[in-house]
């Protein structure tokens, strides 16, 4: 009877996105100027849609500016991911206070938010607001799949997310939002490529581009094709044998995205794909996504708009090849989900307005093998459906004192059962000084494979994640802006993976774990001038921590894998039309981690790898001013320091190294229409 009304609700709100009419759409006005083709014009207009991106809908599918979304948001412009210099999703991420890096199995890199590690299905990653997370763990691995040369801008929630996004948004949202129209028509290439230890790391090349087809239509589009190595380091391992990575982490990444917009109707497809060789295996991974996505926000009347969407997403995640292991390729799924959303806003006066929604999805794993051991314990079948439907409501009120508002989430799942998260947030702006109290709770449950790889008896617990902050910013004049960010957050019933010789990896539900800490971030930029700096702060509450990050010793601030600081500084300036120097600095503090010692056959033990500083600079040179070509040169971690992403999981014997100093060069031409 559960299995029943689940599928109605699900397809209930499939069939109500799906049978709404795109001619409801309202048109929008577009300003004349984005039509024009004269170069200085468009980036007259880029540089004045440059104030527009601090202005998100993110937190609440509200149009807000940062200063009064009711989260902890932080967005990296277009600018800023070039003032950096960065190349990839991982080099872009640094820029953000409080997000830390780990290295899970086969080496594939996930985030940690505020010390807490939100590898698999804690943190959701989107791609103009479709996820990407696959869906048999919940992980999204940070790789080479979405080039950083055609992103407009990056948006971050460091907090839950799960009220308006669900149960991969606990710890926090990553929002990766690519150029449109509105940033300017046209297409243009890019070319990057790196060179270390006497061989190049890897050369990826991007075609991408935006047109108007009329005042109401426009398209846009990006293809890239990435190839070449992850990591060129040399590290000698505890048993003296001498590990080349250049030799084991090859990596190919593919990807093609296109979008359509009539109106206020949108449709979209996306193909990624990477597959890359595990440094320590004779053995490669590939992810590979496939999704569409259809969606439409009507204004109804002056007090009503609706929004809806429908996204289909067919997925290899986690995929083992090039290996003819048994138990590898046993474990090869395909996933397949369809989900819809909608919601209605309504306004009826100034001081308050309230949004109520629904949100489903159906999805369905298979394994590739046809063998008894590629079944699914829970129903002894290859295949297996998860069925989920959830509610969500969000009132606002706002007057003289402040905005306040308050929402909830009422999930239920056919295979986990059900679910509530509540949140609270109070945002005031004071001429140039704002600030922010929030309270949020999100879930995250449990995935397919959680269930698959779990307990005897099958079932694992929700994991609630809460979280409390207090947010202060100012803003110095119309150039610079100062935040700070404390936060606690809590983990109960935390899903975590344990491994064994004998049984070996599993799931469990862990003990209460969490941390508090503190976030900063200085950002101002003028004409020429780019300054990007941050710096974040956390400790784990006392005596807490669960069985994969364990303190090392009584005097220790961090659990193990994930950093206590991190900091990053970015310098760039415009020394005339044709020359940009930059320069950013990265920190990360010391972290502990377990090892082999001695013999790679020994059991791991924890040690303390040391803080590490990494210095980048670079110039872009635009031949005579040009508006249409860049090249860009530079040099990545010009001390030679050796770089390392830890674990916090113990399952592998050595960290994954990234390479030493390394010459980077990167070709960009506009065709300007």
């Amino acid at each position: 009877m559960r299995s029943y009304r689940h599928r109605t609700l699900i397809w209930g709100c499939i069939l109500l996105a799906a049978t709404l009419s795109t001619h409801i759409c309202a048109q929008t006005v577009v300003d004349e100027r984005v039509l024009l083709n004269d170069p200085d014009q468009l980036l007259e207009i880029s540089r004045e849609g440059g104030k527009a991106v601090l202005v998100t809908s993110i937190a609440d599918l509200e149009s807000r500016h940062v200063r009064e979304s009711p989260a902890n948001v932080t967005i990296i412009t277009a600018r800023q991911i070039q003032a950096a210099g960065a190349r990839t999703l991982y080099e872009a991420l640094q820029m953000v206070p409080g997000l830390s890096f780990g290295r899970d199995a086969d080496d594939v890199i996930g985030v940690g938010i505020h010390g807490n590690w939100a590898e698999e299905g804690k943190c959701l990653f989107m791609l103009n607001g479709s996820q990407l997370n696959e869906n048999d763990f919940g992980t999204y691995a940070i790789g080479d799949r979405i080039p950083i040369s055609n992103v407009d801008r990056i948006e971050v929630i460091m907090g839950p997310g799960t009220v308006i996004h669900g149960s991969y948004a606990a710890l926090g949202v990553v929002n990766i939002v690519t150029r449109n129209a509105d940033q300017g028509t046209g297409a243009r290439a890019n070319v990057q490529t790196g060179f270390s230890e006497n061989d190049f790391t890897r050369t990826t090349a991007t075609v991408s581009g935006s047109h108007r087809l009329d005042r109401d239509r426009e398209i846009s589009y990006m293809t890239s094709y990435t190839r070449g190595r992850r990591s060129n380091a040399l590290r000698l391992l505890p048993d003296s044998t001498l590990l080349n990575f250049a030799d084991s982490t090859a990596v190919q990444a593919s990807t093609f995205l296109f979008n359509y917009r009539w109106k206020n109707f949108k449709a979209s497809m996306t193909y990624l794909e990477e597959t890359f060789r595990v440094s320590y295996a004779a053995y490669s991974v590939q992810f590979r996504d496939v999704i569409f996505g259809l969606g439409c926000k009507k204004r109804l009347s002056q007090k009503l708009d609706l929004t809806w969407s429908v996204n289909h997403a067919d997925q290899l995640p986690w995929y083992y090849v090039n290996t003819g292991e048994p138990d590898r390729l046993g474990r090869n799924t395909n996933n397949r989900r369809t989900s819809a959303t909608g919601s209605f806003g309504f306004k009826p006066a100034k001081w308050f307005s309230s949004r109520i929604g629904i949100m489903g999805y159906t999805q369905r794993s298979t394994f590739y093998e046809r063998s008894e051991n590629s079944t699914f314990r829970k129903n002894d079948e290859r295949a297996i459906g998860m069925n989920d439907g959830a509610a969500f409501a969000e009132v606002a009120v706002f007057g003289k004192p402040g905005m306040l508002i308050a929402g909830c989430r009422l999930e239920a799942n056919n295979l986990a059962g059900e679910f509530f998260a509540p949140r609270f947030a109070y945002t005031k702006s004071i001429g140039n000084l704002h600030v922010k109290a929030l309270w949020g709770r999100g879930f995250r449950t449990p995935t397919i494979m959680n269930l698959n790889y779990g307990p005897d008896n099958r079932t694992l617990s929700v994991e609630y994640v809460t979280t409390t902050e207090g947010e202060i910013g100012y803003s110095i004049g119309k150039t610079a802006t100062l935040t700070a960010n404390g936060y606690q957050t809590r983990s109960t019933d935390p899903i975590v993976h344990t491994y064994s010789d004998s049984t070996g990896g599993n799931y469990m539900n862990g003990n209460a774990v969490g941390t508090h800490g503190l976030d900063l971030r200085l950002s101002w930029e003028t004409k020429r001038t780019t300054v990007l700096a941050s710096y974040g702060f956390n400790q784990p509450l006392n005596a807490m921590a669960p069985p994969e990050a364990e303190l090392p010793d009584s005097s220790s601030n961090s659990v193990t894998g994930l950093p206590e600081q991190r900091g990053s500084l970015v310098i760039a300036f415009d020394v005339n039309p044709s020359f940009t120097l930059r320069a950013n600095a990265n920190y990360r503090g010391e972290v502990w981690s377990h090892r082999a010692a001695g013999s790679l056959n020994n059991e791991p033990s924890l040690f303390a790898w040391p803080a590490e500083l990494i210095i980048n600079a670079g110039l872009t040179w635009r031949p005579k001013a040009s508006m249409r070509l860049a090249v860009d040169i530079g040099c990545r971690n010009i001390t030679d320091t050796q770089r390392t992403i830890l674990g916090p999981v113990r399952t592998d014997t050595t960290p994954f190294a990234l390479s030493g100093r390394e010459y980077t060069l990167g070709i960009t031409y506009k065709f300007i229409q």
